[in-house]
């Protein structure tokens, strides 16, 4: 090797040295510094890491650490004042062993304030994490939210269901339910985006996805 090229391997020993290794996701942001989306995420896309208010405490769920211990299921859902809402947390709860033992954790997402969600976690005994997204301030961010017309409003007055008490929030504002399988680098790898809030995941399907992912792995 003569000296010219000896220099150049020299050179090129501390870029090698100090090259950062990968780390897979990128580290949680503030709701409010992500970008806002035009369109709901998918299948394929990667989802924005993000620390949202543990809906149980006065502490964070940060995405990026939640990931670090496996694939995470995030679900939008409308609050504890929904039917089908309870019904599909219930489907989680029937199904969280099948879920942990697939290495997964869940982390469901709601504009309901606390105090509701704690008395139906409470009551439906729920075991998995639950985030409060004050203002739908996260699913606006992912294109996942909508405000209520006047007319719905008013038919959800003559239910009962008061939207700003229940999420300590000045507008008639909800999220579209959705559901998501992040895989540990961020990646989207199983999505149930539905505007009709009568239709809900197939959580034997997601099961079936977290296992398969654990034997790809």
């Amino acid at each position: 090797m003569n000296k010219a090229h000896l220099y150049a391997a020299i050179a090129m020993l501390p870029v090698f040295g100090f090259a950062p290794l990968s780390t897979g996701a990128p580290e949680s942001q503030p709701i409010s510094k992500l970008e806002k989306r035009k369109a709901p995420p998918e299948k394929g896309d990667s989802i924005p890491m993000f620390q949202i208010a543990d809906a149980s405490s006065e502490g964070t769920h940060d995405l990026a650490k939640m990931l670090e211990s496996g694939p995470v299921v995030v679900t939008f859902y409308r609050g504890s004042w929904c039917p089908y809402c309870v019904g599909e947390l219930t489907s989680i709860q029937k199904h969280i062993s099948d879920i942990s033992d697939a290495d997964a954790s869940v982390l469901a997402i709601s504009p309901e304030k606390p105090s509701g969600t704690a008395d139906m976690v409470k009551q439906r005994s729920l075991g998995f994490h639950f985030g409060t997204d004050r203002d739908n301030e996260l699913a606006t961010k992912l294109a996942l939210s909508f405000k209520l017309d006047a007319k719905t409003i008013q038919r959800y007055k003559q239910y009962g269901i008061d939207l700003p008490e229940a999420n300590d929030a000045k507008v008639w504002q909800l999220p579209i339910p959705a559901t998501y399988i992040i895989d540990t680098d961020g990646t989207i790898v199983w999505s149930f985006v539905e505007e009709d809030y009568t239709k809900r995941p197939d959580y034997d399907e997601v099961v079936e996805k977290l296992k398969s992912m654990q034997s790809d792995g």
